[in-house]
């Protein structure tokens, strides 16, 4: 569905990492700073027009075969992800003859948009958000990727709403590749201490969340943190919970939401606060609370894992609460594509789509999740027992089947979920009540599918 672009420009640092596959077996560098990083989303329409159809940055050796250039979120040339990707770029020029060596040049979010959105200078593929696909196809010459996908059990090996996102008007415009799903981290020292029998009490519905959050604050702890503060992800994956219950779309330039489906969330929002200590999830004083065994329950997500083992916390993960029996409980997710250029050389062009289809094969999303922690957009692979090896990777894959997108990735530029975020504080507050709330965040969407012309 929808997006309307909300990004806060940061100061761009820009980090390289060459991967060259000729002479002595595939040397790199990975550099040792880089910012920003990934937080899956998704965006998308008509045909791919507009651009410079040349990828300025690679080139062609004496010798005829490619140098490609391949432009990633930061994340990507550094530690583990780095020499994941280090092997692959080896793989694949050991495997294709006419490419000599791929470039991964990581951009931190805000730097990647930008560049991407000034259709000069353009890398050869990138992976980048899925929710900014709509400016990309107005901006770049993408590359149609439909040939990738002939084979039957190839396509089907990603979840169907992925594929749906990536086709329109008979062409295939990106990979999917990496995926989010916000969970809810839980403190078990903090739990024993409150008496909550954790191992036996998953967080099966928001009732036995408020249970445990009251038997915390009765023993005198923080349970969590502000779900209205923050921006949309805390009250984003409480609205997505109530998904099936919803009638999300647009017509006519407005949403297709009613304000009688959208109070239950904000009833939501307002209790919580109950049990809040003020501070927003993404705060670092609400992790270090966390950490330090002084608050109870911390929704984040994937990514935030390493931290919390570092830290020697013991938690477990659970995904947000449902509100029916065998409701949603994926909340909402974000989703990172891979893309390519259209360079006007048929060669080049084929060089792009090979290693683009590496990155969607089995292998390269399984061996990824498995490595990295990270939920990926191949079914296939996240459902494969091998890959579900961790509590996090099993959560995660159970989280994919039961979620909502932030937005209609691949067809509209309104990430229309976004406008809680003007909401949810006032209703927490109290300045407003729930059904107030209701009514504004409908007008707030179709305040953003107006600017956006949709």
């Amino acid at each position: 569905m929808k997006k309307a672009l909300c990004f806060i420009m940061t100061a761009a640092l820009l980090a390289g990492s060459l991967v060259g596959c000729g002479g002595s077996g595939g040397a790199s560098s990975t550099p040792t700073q880089a910012a920003g990083g990934s937080e899956a989303a998704g965006g998308g329409s008509g045909g791919s027009s507009g651009g410079s159809a040349q990828a300025a940055a690679g080139k062609t050796t004496a010798d005829g075969k490619y140098d490609l250039v391949f432009w990633v979120y930061s994340d990507a040339v550094l530690n583990d992800q780095g020499k994941l990707f280090d092997q692959w770029v080896k793989e694949y020029c050991e495997e294709n003859e006419n490419v000599n060596s791929i470039t991964l040049i990581g951009k931190n979010d805000s730097d990647l948009l930008t560049s991407l959105m000034a259709g000069v200078g353009l890398p050869d593929m990138f992976f980048a958000s899925a929710r900014d696909m709509v400016q990309y196809k107005g901006a770049i010459d993408l590359l149609d990727l439909s040939s990738i996908y002939a084979e039957p059990e190839y396509k089907d090996g990603f979840y169907p709403a992925a594929i749906d996102a990536i086709s329109e008007d008979g062409a295939m415009w990106a990979v999917p590749f990496m995926s989010y799903v916000p969970i809810i981290f839980r403190n078990t020292d903090v739990m024993a201490k409150a008496g909550i029998d954790w191992e036996n009490e998953d967080l099966t519905s928001w009732d036995k969340f408020y249970e445990e959050c009251e038997k915390v604050k009765a023993a005198g702890i923080d349970a969590t943190h502000s779900w209205a503060q923050g921006g949309y992800y805390c009250p984003g994956a409480i609205l997505a919970c109530d998904a099936q219950n919803m009638t999300a779309g647009v017509e006519n330039g407005e949403t297709t939401l009613k304000a009688d489906q959208l109070v239950r969330t904000f009833e939501t929002v307002k209790k919580l606060e109950e049990y809040s200590n003020g501070m927003s999830y993404d705060d670092e004083a609400a992790a270090e609370a966390f950490k330090a065994g002084e608050l109870a329950f911390i929704a984040a997500g994937p990514w935030n894992e390493p931290d919390y083992k570092n830290a020697g916390v013991n938690y477990d993960i659970q995904l947000i609460p449902s509100y029916d029996e065998n409701g949603y409980t994926g909340g909402l997710q974000g989703w990172d594509f891979m893309y390519g250029v259209n360079t006007g050389d048929e060669g080049r062009n084929e060089a792009i789509r090979g290693w683009l289809k590496k990155m969607g094969s089995f292998e390269v999303q399984q061996k990824f999740a498995q490595v990295i922690g990270r939920s990926m957009l191949r079914q296939d692979a996240m459902d494969a027992p091998e890959t579900q090896q961790t509590e996090m990777l099993t959560i995660l894959a159970k989280g994919l089947k039961c979620g909502m997108n932030q937005m209609d990735f691949g067809h509209s530029s309104v990430f229309w979920t976004s406008a809680i975020a003007d909401v949810a504080p006032s209703v927490a507050n109290g300045s407003i009540t729930p059904e107030q709330a209701a009514e504004q965040f409908i007008e707030g969407i179709n305040g953003l599918y107006a600017e956006a012309g949709e």
